[in-house]
């Protein structure tokens, strides 16, 4: 447990320069403020504020940094203000507690409150990095004692934390603090698997370490021989990586992987063509392993990380033959793969500085980003997507032609990248190449690829761009292009868009009087005229679907199943049962003697003999196996099974290959819908030895979720149309 010389003595080591009287009274104050509070686990509160300001110590603070740390749940948690702080230790301090205040009130649900904290964080970020970097060492802190709160909490703060603060601090560059926290959530989240890694990689290090021991004195030896001042490291990789890595490689032990330790190489000297100098005498003594070199000093990761990675074989003793990977950098890079946007802030600060910290600036810019951004997003959802998916993703760095990086979310088209260099490039974008090959728009891109997009003066954005983007500017930029489109385009669009699904769905496409829009009676719908159904449909303000449903009902689609009928329990002969029947209302029925040792729950099915009853059989028995099937019917147990609401017939048009049909089942079974029938047939037309292939029968709940089957099928490798037969 930390006490207050801990952190004095702390400050002094570091040599710092602080004022440690002033320091030593805002523990005072702490101590007084939260007197009587405890913790979960018993301790006296005071035990949190000294373990985060003694955290704090490692990221290159100012003075009111610690002070804040000392004093971050006072004004939040006991009788003293704000302004009480103000006037006891100044504006800057009361600034980064009220900050702090702010972000306690943080969660990551889609609770709508919540992501206006959430929105308020990052403001606070744009204003003032020192909050977000005390935050962290607060929430550090906060995991490693999260045994002492109830089970839901933990999985719920653990939670938060690895959608929130783990990629916050990945982002701002800081490693040393994202392994901690992931390892800690991991522990919560899926506590199983972080056991059964936990004992493996116990079980390795207790097995390997002879071997690190003498690998790592091989690798000094050698490079003391060959004149370089350096410090070698032996760093073992975090358990959450190791677990993602092996769900990566479809491995179940850490025995496969063979970057678990990494040596790291801190070279004294701060020319970085010494790095490259030490990685030629490295693989002119061991044997590389070509595919696994990757270079982040010329191509630095998206947060700033710069180091040169390299495996090489070789190195462990006689008969080890084992890969292993060597990272090789300079003390600059390694403070900042640490501590990354921490040991930039305060050059920002500094008004005597010859020149801007560029590092800062990398490292932060996508904060600024965010914020600009937030003022275009439209309500709190869009913010939590554009959140995970742009600021907080996993990155990737991609090249202009001219070499400059650009930072996009893993996943990014080369329609996220015209638009990331400018508005105007992804407005007129018609073709991309990447790495002077060209790819579809579609394309996903992969880390370091160099991206050049062709335009055209009369290319523009259209509604299929929206499917396929993942960057939310990309995604506004869009929308703001079809909005601006003129209105006879848009109706124009609209009138193709729509036409379109009409005949997907079975339907006339649109007459010249365009009748059929005015028959419309939804009441939001009611308030536009034909022409302006159309024209929101081209801008994308509609969707084609709201439409649709309104013009076509599912009763008009599709055939609707027939109601369920509960039958009584006591027209059941020596069983109580509850039934459900298709149809036949009125109709007695009785239990099959074949059947009398059926138990509810078991699959059953009516067979109408006589059309006086209906006789409940075993849907496996085998005296039903040779009954007429036109007498059959379907019945259902009242509270097992869910009788679907609509029947349609849906025509594939594809060309043939192996594995389709596992495809299109595989389909329409995640939407837990049933097929009655499938027939293949040769195509009309002519598709390549295509087929048509029709699905009789398909039951359905809805139009959305007909709709969403479609769809999917239609991405299916190999098929050509998707349509509703009527």
């Amino acid at each position: 447990m930390r006490t207050i010389d801990d952190v004095l003595s702390r400050v002094q080591e570091l040599d710092l320069g602080f004022d440690t009287t002033r320091i030593n009274f805002a523990y005072q104050y702490a101590k007084v403020a939260h007197e009587g509070q405890k913790r979960f686990s018993g301790e006296e509160y005071i035990t949190h504020p000294l373990e985060v300001s003694y955290r704090v110590l490692d990221f290159y603070p100012d003075e009111d940094m610690v002070v804040a740390a000392l004093l971050h749940d006072v004004s939040e948690d006991t009788d003293y203000t704000l302004d009480d702080i103000e006037g006891k230790f100044g504006p800057a301090v009361r600034n980064l507690v009220y900050g702090l205040e702010k972000l306690s009130k943080v969660r990551s649900s889609l609770n709508e409150p919540e992501i206006e904290n959430l929105r308020k964080m990052f403001l606070s970020m744009a204003a003032d990095i020192r909050v977000i970097i005390i935050k962290l060492c607060d929430r550090w802190h906060n995991m490693e004692t999260l045994e002492h709160v109830r089970p839901e909490k933990q999985k719920r703060i653990a939670l938060e934390t690895m959608q929130i603060y783990a990629p916050i601090s990945s982002r701002l560059g800081i490693f040393k603090l994202k392994g901690e926290l992931e390892d800690l959530c991991f522990r919560y989240l899926n506590p199983q698997m972080y056991d059964l890694i936990k004992n493996q990689l116990d079980e390795y290090l207790k097995r390997s370490k002879t071997f690190i021991a003498e690998e790592k004195e091989v690798l000094q030896k050698f490079l003391k021989d060959q004149g370089y001042e350096c410090e070698v490291l032996a760093r073992v990789k975090n358990m959450y990586s190791i677990f993602k890595k092996l769900k990566k490689k479809g491995r179940s032990t850490i025995a496969d992987l063979y970057d678990i330790i990494a040596f790291r190489i801190i070279l004294n000297d701060s020319d970085i063509s010494k790095l490259y100098q030490l990685l030629g005498v490295i693989h002119n003594r061991f044997v590389p392993i070509q595919e696994r070199f990757k270079d982040y000093v010329a191509m630095p990761k998206p947060n700033g990380y710069q180091s040169l990675h390299t495996s090489v074989v070789g190195l462990g003793p006689k008969g080890f033959e084992k890969p292993v990977e060597i990272q090789i950098r300079n003390k600059q890079m390694h403070i900042e793969a640490e501590f990354g946007v921490a040991c930039h802030w305060r050059y920002k600060e500094s008004k005597n500085s010859e020149s801007p910290d560029r590092s800062f600036s990398y490292k932060t810019n996508w904060i600024k980003s965010l914020i600009d951004t937030e003022h275009d997003l439209k309500n709190n959802k869009e913010f939590l997507e554009y959140l995970h998916i742009d600021a907080l993703n996993d990155r990737i760095f991609i090249l202009t032609p001219d070499g400059h990086v650009k930072d996009l979310p893993k996943g990014a088209t080369p329609v996220d990248f015209a638009y990331t260099v400018h508005t105007d490039l992804g407005n007129m974008c018609y073709m991309s190449k990447v790495n002077g090959s060209v790819v579809p728009l579609d394309y996903e891109l992969k880390n370091g690829q160099v991206v050049e997009i062709l335009t055209r003066k009369n290319s523009h954005p259209n509604r299929y761009w929206l499917s396929f983007v993942v960057t939310s500017s990309a995604r506004q930029k869009i929308k703001a292009y079809l909005r601006s489109m003129d209105k006879a385009k848009n109706i124009k669009l609209g009138r193709e868009i729509l036409n379109k699904e009409l005949q997907r769905f079975g339907k006339p496409v649109l007459g010249s009087d365009l009748k059929v829009l005015k028959t419309i009676t939804d009441n939001y719908l009611q308030n536009y005229d034909a022409d302006t159904i159309l024209e929101e449909l081209g801008y994308g303000r509609l969707s084609v679907g709201q439409v649709m449903k309104e013009l076509y009902p599912m009763s008009v689609i599709a055939k609707q199943a027939r109601e369920p009928l509960l039958l009584d329990k006591k027209d059941v002969i020596n069983l109580v049962l509850d039934f459900k029947v298709s149809g036949f209302s009125g109709m007695p029925f009785r239990l099959a003697n074949c059947c009398k040792d059926l138990k509810k729950g078991d699959p059953i099915m009516g067979y109408v003999a006589s059309g006086k009853a209906i006789s409940v059989h075993k849907k496996a028995c085998k005296v039903l196996i040779d009954l007429n099937n036109d007498f059959k019917i379907p019945i259902f147990w009242s509270n097992v099974e869910k009788r679907p609401n609509y029947y349609v017939n849906i025509c594939i048009e594809l060309e043939d290959r192996h594995g389709f049909l596992c495809d299109v089942t595989r389909v329409i079974s995640e939407e837990e819908v049933n097929i009655n029938d499938i027939s293949l047939q040769k195509s009309t037309e002519v598709i390549k030895e295509g087929y048509k292939m029709r699905l009789l029968e398909l039951e359905v709940q809805c139009f959305e979720q007909l709709d969403r089957i479609m769809r999917k099928i239609g991405k299916i490798e190999g098929v050509i149309k998707v349509s509703v037969v009527t």
